[in-house]
């Protein structure tokens, strides 16, 4: 065996053997937050591609964020951690944070922030949605990718 395929032979080995930790983080998460009203808690659903159709299950666990000192511009807008959880393919999933602003409007709470992700994947991407009673709704734009996420309220 030549030293090249050696080599692929323990990458692909130590990538399988760390798979299962890659959710770690977000099944802690997952398993910790408490139903909530408003937009905290946690939410389940589905994302799909404008561009290219792809599509997945989408998870998401909303706790509030740290509190600003003074509010920009006069908005009522507060942070909120976004923690996703995304698949593709059924097999390949990947967990990141984002902070979203977020406001209530009526019986409806708004929300929009920006994450920035690898190059690979997308570089920056801008988010803008909503949660309404047990309803998550919000739409993803990147340099490579736009489309909508749609998730319910787990209780």
């Amino acid at each position: 065996m030549n030293y090249s395929r050696l080599l692929r032979l323990a990458f692909v080995a130590v990538s399988l053997i760390s798979l299962p930790s890659c959710g770690t983080a977000f099944r802690k998460a997952w398993n910790q937050v408490e139903p909530s009203e408003g937009v905290e808690g946690k939410w389940e659903g589905v994302w799909l591609s404008a561009v290219n159709g792809h599509t997945g299950t989408l998870k998401c666990v909303v706790t509030a964020g740290p509190k600003a000192q003074c509010s920009v511009s006069g908005s009522k807008a507060q942070p909120y951690s976004f923690f996703y959880r995304a698949t593709w393919k059924r097999i390949l999933s990947g967990s990141y944070m984002a902070l979203h602003q977020v406001e209530k409007k009526g019986r409806s709470f708004v929300f929009k922030g920006d994450h920035l992700m690898p190059t690979w994947a997308g570089g920056q991407y801008h988010y803008e949605g909503t949660v309404k009673g047990d309803e998550f709704k919000a739409c993803y734009q990147s340099a490579m990718d736009r489309g909508t996420f749609t998730l319910k309220r787990v209780k």
